[in-house]
């Protein structure tokens, strides 16, 4: 996988684990600090990151010791109710979500977030996947714009979580 993976210079990239949970809750408050707007973002707990680092779905770029960025990538299946395909009345199976998308200020613009679309697209395909989705509150552009370029389209723009509005994105790993 490492010779396949995204490669930004000066950064490492790994699958997180549960002792980099504390590193991963430091670098949310850090980004949830420099927000335009914090709602653009609804942070996750403790135990959220614990379990996706258990399972596998955690991913991070490291500048050294330091955590640069981080993404988690879900099936939609394990998510359950809180699949973004389900809450859309799409097929929950073969879906992902692409979620709690974090890069340390510093690190922004050097292709951290790009770099973690090419790599959950590539392994969500090598699982079978045939959808990636992601939720983007619609005053952040910077991010809607990345995943636009991407290749993500828009479904629909609804409330989601505490009632944030959220535009909900779809990546097609199929021919349709």
């Amino acid at each position: 996988m490492q010779d396949t993976a995204p490669r930004i210079e000066g950064l490492t990239l790994r699958m997180l684990t549960t002792r980099d949970v504390p590193a991963m809750l430091t670098l949310q408050e850090q980004v949830m600090a420099t927000l335009e707007d914090p709602a653009w973002y609804y942070p996750s707990e403790e135990w959220e990151f614990a379990s996706a680092a258990v399972d596998g779905e955690a991913w991070g770029f490291f500048d050294g010791d330091t955590l640069a960025g981080f993404a988690e990538m879900t099936p939609g299946e394990k998510r359950g109710e809180h699949s973004y395909a389900r809450k859309l009345g799409l097929p929950v199976e073969g879906s992902y979500d692409f979620h709690d998308v974090m890069v340390a200020p510093a690190m922004r613009r050097r292709g951290i977030q790009t770099a973690f679309l090419r790599l959950f697209t590539r392994l969500a395909k090598q699982g079978g996947g045939t959808a990636m989705y992601c939720t983007v509150d619609p005053g952040n552009g910077a991010s809607w714009r990345n995943f636009e370029r991407f290749g993500y389209r828009v479904v629909c723009t609804m409330p989601a979580y505490d009632g944030r509005m959220r535009r909900f994105y779809r990546l097609s790993l199929t021919q349709e």
